[in-house]
C-alpha cells in the first residue's frame, strides 16, 4: 500500500510540475504576443536616392524640409493634410504667401511648426527629435547639406524625393511623379496617388509624343529665349541653358531651339537675344516676393496682372523689333511647376506655344481645372500660365 501511495504522490507532483511549466510557457507566449502587438509594424522602401529606409506602416507625423512640397502633400493627403503634416521646414507665410493664403482657406496652417531653413543648412535636429516624426521628406538636391546628414546620423526617418529632377539617374520630366508614387505608398494613400500620377503622366506622355512628331514633320525648330522673372523687368534675369535638368531639359524634349543653351543658369547678354531674334520669349514667375515688381504667378494672380507685367518686358531696348514681340509671342508660366503635382499643365502649355497647330486639341487650363476638381483638397484659382497677347 505504501508503494502505491508513493506512486500516486509522485504522479501528482509530476502533474503539478507539468502544469507549472505549461503556465510559464503560456505566459511567455502571451508576453511575446503582447509585445509584438504593441510594436509598430514597419516596411522597408527604396527612396529616390537609392537608399533603403525603414518606416512605420502607420505614418501620422509628417515633416518636409522645404515648403514647396506643400502642394504635393496636399494632393496625396487630401483632407488629412493638417492632421498629419507637422512641419514644412521654413515659415510658409514668410517664404510663399501665395501657398499660405490658399491652404489657409481649408486648413489651419498656423499650427505647423518651423524647424529651420534647408537653404541655409540650419535645420534643427534637436527640434525634429523633439517632434518625433514618422517621416522626414527631403529633396535630393539637398542631400549633401550637413544638417541633413546629421538627421540621418541621429537615426531620424529621412526619405529623399526628387521633385527638382536633380538625380542624374532619374528622368527629370518624371522624377517628381515617381517621387509622388513613392510617397503615396509610404504614407498609405497608394490607390489615390497612383490614379493621380497616371493622370499627370498620361498628359506628359501625350505632349512629348505630339512634340516628337512635330519635330519630325517640321523643317525648323522654333527658337526660344527663356528668362527668370524673379527680378524687375528693368533687370536681366537668369536663363536656363542646361539641357539635362530643369526647364532647359523640358525645352529640348519639346523640340525647341533654346538660344540660352550653353549658358547654364546665368544672365544672357542682351545683345545675344537681339542678334538671335527668337521666335518666342518665355518668362518664368512665382510669388517669391509679394512686394517687388517681379513676374508673379499663382493662386491669387489675375490674368490682367500677368498680361500687364509681361508687357513691361516689351519696353526693353530693341525688344520692339524682335519677331517674338512683333508677333505677340511673349508668354509666362509658373516657374515652380516642376515641384507641383499638376506640372503636366505647364508642359502642355509650353508645347502648345511651340507647336500651336499640332497641339490644337490640347487644353492645358481645362486639364488643370479637372485635376483640381478630382484630386486637390483646395479649389482652383489664379493663373499658372498666361499669354501677353490673346491669340
Amino acid at each position: 500500500m505504501k508503494k502505491i501511495h508513493m506512486k500516486r504522490k509522485l504522479l501528482s507532483m509530476l502533474f503539478i510540475a507539468v502544469m507549472l511549466i505549461s503556465l510559464v510557457g503560456c505566459g511567455t507566449t502571451a508576453k511575446k504576443e503582447e509585445t509584438a502587438k504593441n510594436t509598430p509594424a514597419t516596411k522597408t522602401y527604396t527612396d529616390m536616392a537609392g537608399r533603403k529606409v525603414k518606416l512605420s506602416t502607420n505614418i501620422n507625423k509628417i515633416v518636409t524640409l522645404r515648403y514647396m512640397e506643400t502642394n504635393i502633400l496636399g494632393a496625396i493627403l487630401g483632407k488629412d493634410f493638417d492632421k498629419k503634416v507637422i512641419s514644412l521646414g521654413q515659415d510658409l507665410k514668410t517664404n510663399d504667401i501665395d501657398l499660405y493664403q490658399k491652404f489657409s482657406q481649408t486648413f489651419d496652417m498656423d499650427k505647423i511648426v518651423q524647424c529651420g531653413s534647408i537653404y541655409d543648412d540650419s535645420v534643427s535636429s534637436e527640434k525634429l527629435l523633439e517632434l518625433d516624426p514618422d517621416i522626414i521628406i527631403v529633396d535630393y538636391y539637398f542631400m549633401q547639406k550637413s544638417s541633413v546628414k546629421k538627421l540621418i546620423e541621429v537615426g531620424l526617418p529621412v526619405v529623399f524625393i526628387d521633385s527638382d529632377g536633380s538625380n542624374p539617374k532619374k528622368d527629370p520630366l518624371y522624377s517628381m511623379l515617381d517621387s509622388m508614387s513613392m510617397l503615396g505608398d509610404m504614407l498609405g494613400y497608394k490607390e489615390k496617388t497612383d490614379e493621380m500620377v497616371k493622370y499627370a503622366r498620361d498628359r506628359i506622355d501625350n505632349a512629348l509624343e505630339i512634340a516628337n512628331k512635330a519635330v519630325k514633320e517640321s523643317s525648323k525648330k522654333p527658337s526660344v529665349y527663356f528668362e527668370l522673372g524673379n527680378v524687375t523687368p528693368e533687370e536681366i534675369g537668369t536663363t536656363r541653358g542646361e539641357t539635362s535638368i530643369g526647364f532647359g531639359a523640358l525645352l529640348k524634349r519639346l523640340g525647341a531651339e533654346n538660344i540660352g543653351e550653353g549658358h547654364g543658369s546665368e544672365s544672357l547678354n542682351p545683345e545675344i537675344v537681339l542678334s538671335s531674334n527668337p521666335d518666342m520669349i518665355m518668362i518664368g514667375g512665382a510669388n517669391w516676393n509679394p512686394t517687388s515688381n517681379i513676374m508673379r504667378f499663382g493662386y491669387f494672380v489675375t490674368e490682367e496682372q500677368a498680361k500687364k507685367h509681361l508687357g513691361e518686358y516689351t519696353k526693353r531696348s530693341g525688344w520692339s523689333e524682335l519677331s517674338a514681340i512683333k508677333n505677340g509671342r511673349l508668354y509666362g508660366f509658373h516657374f515652380n511647376y516642376a515641384k507641383y503635382p499638376f506640372d503636366f499643365a505647364v508642359v502642355e502649355y509650353i508645347g502648345k506655344k511651340l507647336w500651336p497647330e499640332q497641339f490644337k486639341n490640347v487644353d492645358p487650363e481645362a486639364d488643370l481645372k479637372e485635376f483640381f476638381s478630382k484630386y486637390m483638397p483646395i479649389s482652383y484659382s489664379g493663373v499658372f500660365f498666361e499669354d501677353w497677347k490673346d491669340e
